[in-house]
């Protein structure tokens, strides 16, 4: 078996790794990135997840922006998305153009250390066992698997569900689906508001009554992710479809997973049958796809020199080494419940500072272990602004020549669940291969280096993190804060933020969907 030792090894092909391993060796360093499977870009290719929430900027942008001129992006000013297999062969190319080395089919189980330094990774393949040494490693696992070999801490769950993970779905492709037809009767649906607050859409009330009607045994989820595959004809659509869900979740135990597993192919199944009787459009859809890997959404979470509060997301909080920009909702799916689905808020006993702060009690589906204190708040971001992502979260405690990027980050649960987004996991691999460089040019700790040089770096490097959001996320800023001022705050199912219009009427999210650059 070939010998490796570089200055940067990153271990994972997901999002997160697949920028960590650009951006290192554009930096110049010799740099190795691993994967056990056979293609890379983790949930968003793999896992049939096409479409990059949050905001596009640095190398995800780049990608995207590549994607788009060969005709492979469905263009939308929230996500858009790509076509999951062109995009693997996307990725791939970016990384050898960069010079970064690649190998596939490898496992990485263990780490050998010098005290507090990682001194090799110990992988198999069929090449048999190896030891792969790096002055810096970065681990893009998706679930903390090098830093935890290493001794880093970490956390699983909270307390409030009882250490349960996120629920988990099991993407598909499906094909022969009229996407005209869907949209134009989702459109329907909302401009005449029937169902709001009782479901946050067309699909979900419609599902509903196929539970009523015994042609699907229980909820799922009230709604999911439907993403058009590039280049597929509206009236004859490929799409990647997220609607399964698995709840009362363990993900690090390996029985637990299997068990989710075969549960969604099941649901998947039902899902094609329900689909075609009940939802326009999907009349003659067929399950093409399955995806290679499970769409787990959380496992470990590392401990590092800071952990972002999920009090940071509601208060918009800003820090002076940001290295992303966070304008989305928390995106906790109920560890327990198909029927609420998302879970959008935390609870606090005073008000927050410019988050939205409402007084309405919660269902008790909603905290089926422990119910909010008598008189507290569900809090709410306000969409009328953005938090930060601090550069100390993707620094380890314990570890002195370790990164941790993609959804393993260092922050409590809810903010876990909002920041573990591709466009967030492609940031943070980005800038972690920044400090890298720095690192390796100063001969300093990674938990050493000022934060704001690596802001700048990741500024230099053509993230705009000096703006605000523009495009899409500042018309919606402009309309929400035009909302909060002249209407009332409603919760609609599925923990939505809604608004009660004069003509009473609801909306399903803050400002006017109808609105140029909305969708």
């Amino acid at each position: 078996m070939n010998q490796y030792d570089v200055d940067v090894l990153v271990i994972g092909g997901g999002c997160a790794g697949v920028a960590a391993g650009i951006t290192a060796a554009r930096q110049g360093l010799r740099t190795l990135l691993i994967e056990n499977l056979t293609s890379l870009g983790g949930l968003m290719t793999n896992g049939y997840v096409t479409g990059p929430a949050g905001i596009i900027e640095g190398l995800c942008k780049e990608l995207l922006d590549r994607m788009k001129a060969k005709g492979l992006l469905y263009d939308t000013p929230h996500t858009p998305a790509v076509d999951p297999e062109k995009c693997k062969f996307e990725m791939e190319t970016m990384v050898l153009q960069s010079g970064c080395r690649l190998l596939y089919g490898m496992h990485a189980v263990d780490v050998v250390m010098d005290g507090a330094n990682i001194k090799s990774v110990v992988c198999y393949s069929k090449s048999g066992r190896c030891e792969i040494k790096a002055s810096i490693f970065i681990d893009a696992t998706g679930d903390g698997d090098i830093a935890t070999a290493a001794g880093a801490p970490y956390e699983v769950g909270d307390a409030e569900y009882m250490g349960l993970n996120l629920a988990h779905t099991m993407g598909i492709r499906m094909s022969n689906v009229n996407m005209a037809k869907f949209r134009k009767a989702m459109g329907d649906w909302v401009a005449e508001n029937k169902g709001y607050p009782e479901h946050m859409s067309l699909a979900g009330q419609l599902l509903d009554e196929a539970v009523e009607n015994g042609d699907l045994p229980y909820r799922l989820f009230p709604g999911g992710l439907i993403y058009q595959i590039p280049g597929t004809p509206d009236e004859d659509a490929d799409v990647t479809f997220n609607v399964s869900h698995s709840f009362y979740n363990h993900n690090l135990e390996v029985e637990d997973l299997s068990r989710q597993i075969v549960e969604q192919h099941v649901q998947n199944q039902w899902l094609e049958e329900v689909y075609r009787k009940y939802i326009p459009g999907f009349e003659n859809c067929r399950i093409s796809g399955l995806a290679s890997l499970p769409g787990i959404r959380d496992s470990r979470r590392i401990i590092g020199e800071y952990i972002m509060k999920d009090s940071d997301i509601a208060a918009a909080v800003k820090f002076e080494d940001s290295i992303a920009k966070f304008p989305e909702y928390y995106d906790t799916h109920h560890p327990t419940s198909g029927y609420w689905g998302f879970r959008h808020h935390i609870h606090s006993k005073e008000p927050i500072p410019g988050a939205v702060n409402y007084k309405e009690p919660c269902d008790k589906a909603m905290h089926p272990f422990c119910p909010p204190e008598e008189g507290s708040y569900s809090v709410y971001q306000n969409p009328t602004g953005y938090c930060d992502v601090p550069y100390r979260v993707i620094v380890p405690l314990k570890v002195d020549n370790l990164f941790v990027v993609g959804r393993c980050v260092s922050a409590q649960f809810h903010a876990m669940a909002a920041v573990r987004i591709i466009t967030i996991c492609m940031s943070t691999g980005q800038a972690a291969s920044l400090a890298s460089k720095i690192c390796l040019e100063k001969g300093i700790r990674p938990r050493d280096l000022d934060g704001k040089i690596v802001r700048q770096a990741m500024i230099d490097d053509g993230v705009p993190l000096d703006k605000a959001p523009d495009g899409y996320w500042a018309h919606l800023a402009e309309s929400a804060k035009d909302d909060m001022d002249k209407h009332e705050f409603v919760r609609l199912r599925g923990d939505f933020m809604g608004v009660r219009l004069p003509d009473g009427k609801i909306t399903m999210r803050f400002g006017d969907v109808k609105k140029p650059g909305a969708v």
